[in-house]
């Protein structure tokens, strides 16, 4: 018997219901399960299809098959969602691809819908093909596509280098003051710090140091509290400030953060969090809503439905 639950019914410190939607075609609801504590935990759609959200933030995962052993399993189908919720009528939260990709999932509520619902056999079959040869190695066979910083991109890694000349040509760019292509700023570099001024006044843009790679793929050392500047090199924009909000404008140019292109080409309305500061320039699969329930529809393959 699926469970069922009403806003009168949960107590106040819970959030919105999720109603959770196998829409797999390929594991029916004794195979698709859900867990709300880490993977410690896991309970089948057959036995509970519909839960609160806790009051607070954190990670709703899904698993299809056999639920993982544990959450450090690559070679296992599961996926997660974040959220955060304060009140039973309240959620903020979206997909996300920061750590890998592994299962398509939307997320709805109200006039809001978010994520994946791309053909999981085509997005993999696209993969393989048309990756440049430094990505290839984040398909782990036909379970997850993992993140650059997960495979080859990180420290120590064999791409741990990738955008680092990229990085050096922009620092080079404005080792003497000039003005950005867009002649909106001007860009010099000081003391190791790349500093863009507005033209027309405005805030300084300011990176203290030379990031490296494996800083702009995981948000870390110099990157670690600089957005603007970790998405624009992911982006290839780096070189013009103005360009930092154009979505237009991203990915033009290798090298890009390739990973996170392919996402955002499969999802819906483009938004999706193929990094850790995608959500800069409004680029995330996010959204905050108000309503008493939310739905959570895992996908699979079109010839599965």
């Amino acid at each position: 018997m699926v469970m069922t639950l009403s806003v009168t019914a949960r107590a106040q410190e819970e959030g919105p219901i999720y109603r959770i939607v196998n829409q797999t075609g390929k594991f029916n609801d004794s195979q698709v399960f859900w867990s709300l504590d880490m993977g410690r935990s896991w309970h089948s759609l057959a036995e509970q299809s519909a839960v609160a959200c806790p009051r607070g933030n954190g990670r709703l995962y899904f698993a299809l098959g056999t639920p993982p052993a544990n959450l450090g399993v690559r070679e296992a189908l599961w996926d997660f969602i974040e959220y955060a919720s304060e009140n039973p009528t309240t959620w903020h939260g979206n997909t996300t691809q920061v750590d890998g990709f592994c299962i398509p999932i939307t997320i709805e509520m109200g006039r809001h819908k978010v994520g994946i619902e791309a053909d999981r056999q085509k997005m993999f079959a696209d993969f393989a093909k048309d990756a440049p040869e430094p990505f290839k190695a984040l398909l782990i066979g036909d379970w997850r596509i993992v993140a650059p910083g997960y495979g080859g991109f990180g420290r120590g890694g064999p791409n741990a280098d990738y955008f680092d000349k990229y990085i050096d040509d922009v620092w080079a760019m404005y080792a003497e003051q000039k003005p950005t292509p867009s002649g909106q700023y001007i860009g010099k570099v000081v003391d190791g710090a790349l500093i863009f001024t507005p033209v027309k006044g405005g805030a300084e843009l300011i990176c203290k140091s030379k990031p490296s790679t494996p800083d702009a793929f995981m948000g870390t050392g110099v990157l670690a509290t600089n957005a603007p500047f970790c998405a624009a090199i992911n982006r290839h924009v780096l070189a013009d400030p103005a360009d930092w909000k154009r979505p237009e404008t991203f990915y033009q140019t290798e090298p890009y953060n390739w990973y996170s292109k392919f996402l955002h080409d499969r999802a819906i309305n483009r938004k999706a969090y193929g990094f850790c500061y995608d959500d800069y320039a409004d680029q995330a699969a996010f959204f905050s809503g108000h309503g008493n329930q939310l739905t959570v529809t895992l996908h699979w393959d079109s010839n599965a439905q």
